[in-house]
């Protein structure tokens, strides 16, 4: 495969978002918005809407349309135009104004629109859900009467559903994002020239108190041509340039990893000696690694029979039998060993015996009646409730700045769809999430002014709260929980989020004996210890866990090797972050298949090639055609790992392809720069 498309922005892509985007701000009548009030049927703003407009900076143009519907319900519509790339984003308001209550407000569509053009064929995705067949990428023809519609399972917005589509016409094609961290619905409708596209928070039928705002979710809509795979990538250079995460006034870099859970479930017996004795051990032993990693289980969650039960969430101190100084002194011992400190939270899961349980009550959501896969033992932080607020975004900044903590890692583990909608009267629905789902938005954003430094990695239940507006505000470090050491499962994961978020998580476990995969129904199941483990089976990312400390000590393979591969995964890893992405395999799921990925950075004509052979692959070799190859160039190709290295002409590449001959159950990663 060659190309010498550009994916940087062109003028045809910014006269292509004129032509199909630019009509949404023109006037109040064509915001792509619907809605009932009072029984009425509503399109756009009201017709007596102010606009204003103002140059936020070089790249931003900021549209106001705010107007009236009648004494009470105020309407105010934020809009974006970015001017260097072809994008166009909207959030409506809808609030009360005046001295009473509201006439009901219903069926609130943050898009209702029709786009024209020929042979739309809609690109979907079923998001995660701790199952190999998660991330499945669906391509569906939006033929005349054809209709789709998606909404997520249960309340989170990535699972069972994805609020990240494409869709593809003959001329140009359209990335669009449903940016709501709940519960969400779309329905796109082939019509006989384009497809029409209705989509917003699922359900809404309540009325406003005075001073109540209800809010829809972030629409993002950008406009490409010239094909799939450079709409990809232009999306990756937006999303880089303004939605990843900013870290010291840059994006935030690939992150290197390393813990000590002390052998227990999850981090239940973690004390203050193991984590400064494995710190001082990697300050001592291995140079290269940015991150030390406490995840769930640190806090008191002893059951009454004395067993430790990490889910056991509500009481957020540290155990002071395991950590009588609290976790300050890890966060100092980190700080002087040039680690940054990741620590877990739930605060939005809590289980009877806790400190919330039993002296803040009155916060707590609770479903009303037994639901199949709720689990009745958890009750739900309500987020909406003003007091409530003020003491969690209050006390989590505290926490975070007092114990030095410089990553917060915020995980939710069921869903909250029931414990929303058994709490709102029929007059209310919608109204408690959308007020539950504005205070989740604002408390990361008080962390995030209040909290010098801080990064936030977002995880639930694995990968099923990553939408738009939580991607805004974080980073994934954990896209899913499913399948750590099944090469050719989190290879297709991969290969279906690197086309929506540039910052993810690579694995490099390894679940298989005698190169067959083995059933590891245990989540908590041990991997053996052993020199493979360290190897390249299935990759890296942006995040790269090395290991736990007790495994590296227990290799003595280990050291000299991850010296050496740090280097390696920061060099790969930078690429993989900002180029752009080249899949030279289709998305599969066979481990009797290899699997080669490309990243490609134009603006230093350098790139990496990363091949991976599962463990039952027959062919003993691959050929593949890399992207961005100019045939009057040559390219030098080296192979650190291995020190080997050789150039190639341009030309060369073009007509006979590269191909690699590798060990079954092996990854090589093939770095190439223009000489």
């Amino acid at each position: 495969m060659n190309t010498s498309l550009p994916t940087r922005t062109t003028a045809e892509d910014m006269n292509l978002q004129g032509a199909v985007c630019s009509r949404f701000f023109a006037d109040p009548q064509s915001l792509p918005i619907t809605y009932v009030y009072a029984g009425r049927t509503y399109r756009g703003m009201p017709d007596d809407s102010t606009i204003d407009h103002r140059l936020i900076d070089a790249n931003l143009v900021e549209t106001i349309l705010a107007g009236r519907v009648d004494d009470n319900l105020r309407i105010r519509a934020e809009c974006l135009t970015y001017r260097d790339y072809p994008v166009v984003e909207w959030t409506v308001y809808f609030v009360n104004g005046g001295a009473k209550r509201t006439s009901i407000l219903s069926d609130v569509a943050a898009i209702d629109t029709a786009f024209s053009g020929s042979n739309a064929v809609l690109v979907h995705n079923n998001g995660d859900f701790y199952s190999p067949d998660g991330y499945t990428v669906s391509r569906l023809a939006l033929a005349e009467g054809t209709v789709f519609a998606q909404a997520p399972s249960g309340g989170r917005p990535c699972d069972h559903a994805f609020p990240y589509q494409r869709v593809l016409l003959e001329d140009f094609g359209l990335n669009i994002s449903i940016g709501w961290p709940g519960q969400w619905f779309c329905e796109y409708r082939g019509e006989r020239d384009g497809f029409s596209l209705r989509a917003g928070q699922e359900t809404v039928h309540t009325y406003l108190e005075p001073g109540e705002c209800l809010r829809t979710p972030r629409m993002t809509v950008m406009a490409f041509v010239e094909g799939e795979t450079r709409g990809i990538n232009l999306w990756r250079r937006w999303f880089n340039a303004h939605v990843t995460p900013r870290h010291e006034g840059d994006i935030l870099g690939p992150r290197a990893v390393v813990c000590n859970s002390g052998g227990g479930i999850e981090f239940t017996k973690a004390t203050e000696e193991n984590q400064l004795e494995s710190i001082a051990y990697v300050r001592e032993n291995l140079p290269g690694p940015d991150l030390w990693w406490i995840d769930a289980g640190w806090y008191p969650c002893q059951e009454e029979d004395g067993t430790a039960h990490w889910p056991k969430t509500g009481t957020w101190t540290p155990d002071p039998a395991r950590f009588p100084n609290g976790l300050a002194p890890v966060g100092e011992a980190c700080e002087d060993a040039g680690l940054e400190l990741l620590v877990w939270f739930e605060p939005e899961r809590v289980r009877p015996g806790t400190w919330l349980a039993d002296e803040q009550p009155e916060w707590l959501l609770h479903v009303k009646e037994e639901r199949e896969g709720v689990n009745p033992a958890n009750s739900m932080l309500n987020l909406a409730d003003p007091d409530c607020h003020r003491w969690l975004r209050e006390t989590y900044a505290a926490f975070l700045r007092d114990n030095h903590i410089t990553c917060y890692r915020q995980d939710f583990n069921f869903e909250p769809l029931y414990y929303w909608r058994d709490n709102e009267a029929e007059d209310r629905q919608g109204m408690l999430e959308n007020q539950y789902l504005q205070g989740y938005l604002a408390f990361w954003d008080y962390l995030l002014l209040h909290v010098p430094g801080l990064w936030i990695d977002s995880c639930s239940s694995g990968g099923r709260r990553n939408d738009l507006e939580t991607m805004r505000r974080a980073v994934p470090l954990h896209p899913t929980d499913y399948g750590y050491g099944y090469h050719h499962i989190n290879q297709a994961f991969r290969h279906t989020l690197c086309a929506w978020i540039p910052y993810v998580r690579g694995w490099a476990q390894s679940w298989d004996k005698d190169n067959v995969y083995y059933d590891h129904t245990d989540y908590y199941a041990s991997d053996a210890v052993s020199f493979d483990n360290f190897k390249m089976i299935n990759g890296f990312g942006s995040l790269f866990f090395v290991s736990s400390v007790p495994d590296i000590q227990a290799c003595e393979e280990a050291i000299p090797y991850l010296r050496k591969l740090i280097p390696i995964w920061r060099r790969f890893a930078d690429l993989q972050l900002c180029g752009d992405f080249y899949p030279l395999t289709e998305n599969h799921r066979d481990n009797t298949r290899w699997t080669a990925f490309q990243f490609h950075l134009s603006e230093r004509d350098e790139g990496v090639l990363q091949v991976l052979r599962n463990n039952q692959s027959k062919d003993e070799t691959l050929k593949v055609k890399p992207a961005e190859i100019h045939a009057e160039a040559t390219y030098l190709f080296e192979n650190p790992e291995a020190g080997e290295s050789y150039e190639r002409s341009g030309s060369e590449v073009l007509r006979d392809g590269i191909t690699f001959s590798q060990p079954v159950r092996s990854g090589a990663i093939w770095f190439y720069r223009k000489v």
